[in-house]
């Protein structure tokens, strides 16, 4: 069963994006990723209260094991810390119907 990963993230320091989007994109794809449903800073609020993120991304893969795989993967640790230093916002991962 597929299953997802989503962040909406806030950038507060945009230094990290440049190189990180190759290098993550590459360890998603070695993981059995690599499907980006969505990858956008044009984000609309249309319930709730806060302000729209200043980027929402959507990966897919190909179960949960695969996208777990990834997250914890060691040589994914030092882009993780660079987006949490740069940015704020929620990452969330789920199963697909």
């Amino acid at each position: 069963m597929a299953y997802y990963m989503t962040a909406s993230l806030n950038i507060t320091d945009p230094s990290w994006i440049e190189s990180y989007g190759p290098a993550v994109h590459a360890l998603v794809e070695q993981h059995g990723g690599g499907r980006y449903i969505a990858q956008s800073t044009e984000v609309t609020v249309v319930e709730g209260d806060g302000p729209a993120p200043s980027l929402t991304v959507i990966i897919e893969f190909p179960d949960q094991a695969a996208a777990e795989a990834w997250y914890n993967d060691d040589a994914y640790k030092p882009w993780m810390e660079a987006r949490q230093a740069g940015s704020t916002g929620t990452a969330l991962m789920f199963e697909g119907v």
